[in-house]
């Protein structure tokens, strides 16, 4: 959820040490940081450029993500239970943090369970990250690393085949260290070969389950967008509708907009690209279950699986104590039942003020649309749309097309297509596109129906060697 004056207001990237990308996707804490310019001495009287401006001009060479692509292989083997022995044995493991100095960098210790996803048999190895290079110390594997970015980077095994990184233990510098209580963090990054059924499935199944027990918390809590109605029962968002919010936020707008092309009818190939966005991120959350996402934050300061900023919380805080929500920013926003008790409190909020700006919305059936783009991006810009245009440009991209293909319009319809059109590649516009096209596609993918997972027995035996 990108709530701009949260940038100045959150505890935010300079609390946790989140980091930006080109493609401004949620990046982990511990993300190597991009080499700023040497400085040179400045001339009296000249003005100094603030600090955030230089960070994103320094962040702009990060390697953005690369092309998601389809599984290399099929998993033979149950991959919950292997990926939660192999987290065990990390656990058993140690790592080291090294500080940086004048001749040498800062690097750190990270060992990675590979796991044969055909026999199961799993293996730790050992590498150094040191100024955003990573180097296995095992000659005999073969790599590639996809995308650094800290305890969530993506690394491809080439050699021996068959073989994933299924977790990694990343030692953390004294910083963290001291704010998270721990000194390293055990997460199952998304590569390729995760993309299977059974994690996909996984992933699915818990945010639905995590958002029942977060609704039946809520029973007791007066919704404001339905009085005398429970917040447990708002008819306005489903299950599913909430689950779709969360993938949506966490979906990179640009990679989303670079697929579609701005297109209302997707080819096979386009709709395949869409759902491998949503499934990359199932797979995070099938893999890493109460740890997904816990420790990433955006670049707007939004952290955790619903993405949330210190600015949205207080609005929960402030309007909803029944709901009982951690006031300790951290902790509401990392459990996960708590930060989705949050989203369908703010959610509820944005709905009841917007509706006073346009009365049948909720009548109209696009209530959770205005809601779920006011929690994205803040209701300003969903307030002009309703006062002016109505509900039709809740679906920017139809509601474009509409209109180009209409002839003679009004006037209040050439301001309404002029505005989509100056603000087409905004990001409120393209989170629409995004919410509607994985409704569309939702009974196809969420489920992981049409690739079942392996039912192999788990051995009894330990799989480490």
């Amino acid at each position: 959820m990108w709530r701009w004056l949260a940038v100045l207001a959150l505890i935010g990237s300079a609390h946790l040490g989140w980091e930006i990308t080109d493609s401004w996707e949620p990046v982990a804490l511990g993300a190597p940081k991009a080499r700023a310019a040497r400085s040179s001495k400045r001339k009296s009287g000249t003005t100094r450029r603030r600090p955030r401006h230089r960070r994103l001009k320094a962040l702009r060479s990060v390697k953005p993500m690369p092309a998601l692509a389809e599984a290399p292989f099929d998993a033979e083997v149950p991959l919950l239970p292997l990926i939660e022995e192999a987290k065990s044995a990390l656990e058993k493991e140690s790592v080291s943090y090294f500080s940086g100095t004048v001749r040498r960098p800062e690097s750190r210790e990270v060992k990675l369970a590979l796991a044969n996803l055909k026999t199961g048999e799993i293996r730790i190895v050992s590498g150094m990250e040191s100024n955003r290079t990573f180097k296995l110390e095992n000659p005999e594997i073969e790599y590639r690393v996809d995308w650094w970015n800290g305890f969530n980077s993506s690394i491809t095994i080439l050699k021996p085949e068959n073989t994933a990184v299924v977790a990694v233990l990343y030692a953390l510098d004294p910083k963290h260290e001291k704010e998270l209580g721990q000194d390293a963090i055990i997460y199952s990054p998304y590569s390729s070969a995760l993309l299977q059924p059974e994690l996909i499935a996984a992933g699915s199944e818990y945010l639905l389950d995590k958002i029942s027990q977060a609704r039946s918390e809520l029973e007791a809590v007066e919704s404001r967008a339905f009085p005398k109605l429970s917040l447990g029962h708002v008819p306005a968002l489903s299950d599913e509708d909430y689950r779709n919010i969360i993938l949506v936020e966490h979906m990179d707008p640009g990679r989303f907009r670079s697929i579609t092309a701005g297109g209302i009818l997707l080819s096979p190939q386009q709709e395949r690209d869409v759902l491998r966005l949503a499934e990359r991120i199932l797979v995070i959350i099938g893999a890493n279950q109460e740890d997904a996402y816990r420790f990433t934050g955006s670049y707007a300061g939004a952290r955790g699986l619903t993405q949330f900023t210190l600015v949205g919380m207080k609005v929960v805080w402030n309007n909803y104590p029944g709901a009982k929500v951690s006031r300790d920013f951290l902790e509401a926003t990392s459990d996960h039942v708590s930060a989705i008790k949050a989203q369908i409190c703010l959610l509820d909020h944005d709905l009841a003020e917007l509706s006073q700006d346009y009365p049948d919305l909720v009548a109209s059936g696009s209530g959770k649309y205005a809601a779920g783009a006011s929690y994205n991006g803040g209701p300003s810009r969903v307030r002009y749309g309703l006062q002016n245009f109505g509900v039709d440009w809740l679906h920017p991209v139809v509601r474009l097309a509409d209109l180009a293909a209409k002839k003679p319009l009004d006037r209040k319809e050439r301001l309404e297509y002029a505005w989509l059109l100056r603000n087409k590649a905004h990001e409120t516009f393209i989170y629409l596109n995004k919410l509607h096209t994985i409704e569309r596609l939702n009974e196809r993918f969420l489920d992981g129906s049409g690739r079942p997972a392996p039912e192999t027995p788990v051995t009894k035996d330990s799989n480490i060697r």
